[in-house]
């Protein structure tokens, strides 16, 4: 159990330590020389890690970067003054950081004997109505030792926090140094999870990958440590040196390195404090992070004394922050506490952050269980939320991520997770909707993914859109028919003399199929008027018989998906992967004219992405229009996306 320390300046927070303990917490030559604390200090006994904290009102934030990771207080008042301006603003902070154990130590005892019952119920009612209010107080004497048997026997009964170590690790640094011959030492609490010898991590906000070389536990060498012990990492990196690293960075999983300048939190303004504004600037602590920033309410104009609301903070620089994690705010000019909470998402969107639609969302957000708050949330129009960001959010590692979608409970596909209710009206949509185009279109093939996609409720992301489709596809629900969908029902047809025209038609263009003939050409070789003969090849068109690539120039579907095969190969056999018109008109021998209609049409496809004179293929839409003819060019898959692409989702079968 981590105990941080509280109280006003020279109340004899570091000699109760050191007479708990047998250590002095103050290291520093100045703090030695003047005999107050400026800097965290650090003890131990066993199992109690001690965190030192300084009481001077200017060090208000020194002491909130030791206090963001304990996990109960020690208030100290001194007997002869009572409670003072820092005890009062450490007791509300300790409030605000949602510490609820504790014990509250009378000092100097032996100054003041008299006052003892005075500062007692002093301290009673500085505490009344917090966590803490009915946390004992005890008269010590760290001279004398008197009370320092029963204050330890007092910090030990209250038992082991609960921490999650069952998460990802994640540990707030609060002091960095070098060490002769070890390198690069950085210390703080382990919030989550467990670190072992030889783990691989990284330095957040920074990005940068370490090695965890050796570690102590507890001011102890050990091979592992879990949540809730004091650690001191020895870690490892390319070109890692100490300047790299600040108070307030984290070491923690790559999984969960998501630093954010944004933040929306649910902050209790403190009554002693002034309204805030919309963008009031403020000074932001969260573990052992400072930042300043900006605050605006996003539930009511302005945020009121003595009140709570939900809020959005936008920083100065980005952090490492976690749903749950407490913050602490300080007025613009770092000189009070006025207020704080508990961030609810760290990942804000950066739109519509007052919407009802979003308000709705925070609420449910604000549920600290897992399984309910994301039960809750897809209760929520659309119904669905994309899951990596909300076990991100959460810290939530796999088993811990099953358990979850289980509990709430909810089905994932690709990144989203989705009410069951929702997951069956999303799988009876698409068949309906197919059913009800070809009443507004039957000579047309059947829909395009796209337009298909866009037409659900709630417009799902593509790779969610893609993983219901293929189940859909898998079930027979759907057939595919080069880039268009349709039940299996459907089938658009021509009548005898519309059939009769397109097997010469098919024939001709076959013929030349890189170079077909035009529309005036077809219609004088049939014998056919040239604005019906363009009436039928539009029509062959909707059908997906024909693709028009350019203004009356007609092509084969199967040869529109050949060439798109040729341009990639075109591309994949060029050291720098692009696509010229030049390369390609020579693989079609072909004119350069008929050469850029159709690379042009690549490009409002979505195949090809101009760049000046050059293109690149888009891989993932290469078989935009089928797969290319037997013994002719192949490349990638069906138009939903390759089948590696497929097997890496292994969220489709949910779908």
């Amino acid at each position: 159990m981590i105990i941080g320390t509280a109280g006003h300046v020279d109340h004899g927070k570091t000699a109760l330590v050191k007479a708990l303990t047998g250590v002095d917490a103050d290291r520093l030559p100045e703090e030695k020389r003047r005999g107050i604390t400026l800097d965290l200090g650090y003890a131990y006994l066993g199992d109690l890690g001690f965190v030192d904290v300084p009481g001077h009102e200017r060090l208000v934030h020194t002491m909130l970067a030791g206090a963001g990771a304990i996990d109960a207080a020690l208030l100290v008042v001194a007997a002869d003054d009572g409670v003072m301006p820092q005890t009062r603003e450490h007791a509300q902070i300790l409030g605000l950081l949602g510490i609820r154990r504790g014990v509250v130590a009378i000092t100097k005892i032996d100054l003041a004997p008299e006052r003892l019952e005075t500062v007692a119920d002093e301290a009673r009612a500085l505490l009344a109505g917090t966590g803490l209010e009915d946390v004992p107080v005890l008269p010590v004497s760290a001279l004398a030792g008197e009370g320092i048997a029963e204050l330890l026997a007092l910090l030990r009964g209250l038992g082991e926090a609960p921490r999650d170590r069952d998460a990802y690790p994640r540990l707030a640094i609060d002091r960095a140094f070098t060490l002769s011959g070890a390198g690069l030492v950085v210390t703080g609490t382990l919030v989550s999870g467990r670190l072992a010898v030889e783990d691989r991590l990284v330095l957040s906000p920074g990005g940068r990958e370490v090695r965890v070389r050796g570690l102590h536990a507890q001011n102890r060498p050990a091979e592992a440590a879990e949540a809730g012990q004091r650690v001191a990492l020895n870690i490892a990196g390319t070109k890692l040196s100490k300047d790299m690293v600040a108070r307030g960075d984290w070491v923690l999983h790559p999984d969960i390195d998501a630093p954010t300048a944004a933040l929306d939190a649910l902050i209790r303004l403190l009554p002693g404090a002034g309204a805030l504004k919309p963008d009031a600037p403020v000074h932001v602590h969260v573990a052992a992070a400072h930042v300043t920033g900006r605050v605006a309410a996003l539930d009511r104009p302005r945020l009121e004394p003595g009140a709570a609301a939900l809020v959005r903070l936008t920083l100065d620089r980005p952090i490492g922050t976690l749903a749950g994690d407490r913050v602490v705010l300080r007025d613009a000019a770092a000189a009070s506490t006025i207020g704080g909470g508990a961030v609810v998402d760290p990942f804000p969107p950066r739109r519509g952050r007052a919407s009802p639609a979003r308000l709705l969302q925070l609420s449910a957000l604000s549920e600290a269980d897992p399984a309910a708050a994301l039960r809750a949330l897809l209760a929520q129009p659309p119904g669905w939320t994309p899951f990596a960001a909300f076990a991100r959010a959460r810290n939530l590692p796999p088993p811990q991520q099953a358990a979850v979608l289980a509990a709430a409970p909810a089905v994932r596909v690709s990144d989203l997770a989705l009410a069951p209710a929702t997951l069956a009206a999303l799988r009876s949509e698409i068949p309906r909707r197919l059913a009800d185009h070809p009443a507004g279109a039957p000579d047309q093939p059947g829909l395009q993914p796209e337009r298909l996609r866009l037409a659900l409720p709630g417009r799902l992301p593509p790779a969610a859109f893609r993983a219901l489709l293929e189940a859909a596809l898998r079930r027979g629900e759907v057939e595919q028919d080069g880039p268009w969908l349709r039940l299996p029902t459907h089938r658009a047809t021509l009548t005898p003399e519309e059939e009769r025209t397109w097997l010469e038609v098919r024939r001709r263009i076959g013929a030349e199929r890189f170079r077909p003939p035009r529309t005036r050409d077809l219609a004088r070789d049939l014998s056919i008027l040239e604005p019906a003969m363009r009436t039928r090849l539009k029509r062959l068109e909707r059908m997906g018989r024909l693709i028009e690539v350019a203004p009356d120039h007609f092509f084969l579907r199967e040869t529109v998906a050949e060439m798109a095969a040729i341009a990639a190969s075109v591309a994949e056999a060029d050291a720098r992967g692009v696509l010229t018109a030049a390369l390609f008109r020579d693989r079609l021998d072909n004119g350069r004219k008929v050469a850029i209609q159709i690379l042009e049409f690549f490009d409002r496809s979505g195949i090809t992405r101009r760049m000046g004179d050059e293109r690149r293929i888009r891989r993932d839409r290469v078989a935009l229009f089928g797969a290319p003819p037997a013994g002719r060019p192949a490349v990638g898959g069906c138009c939903l996306g390759s089948r590696s692409t497929r097997e890496n989702d292994k969220s489709d079968a949910n779908a």
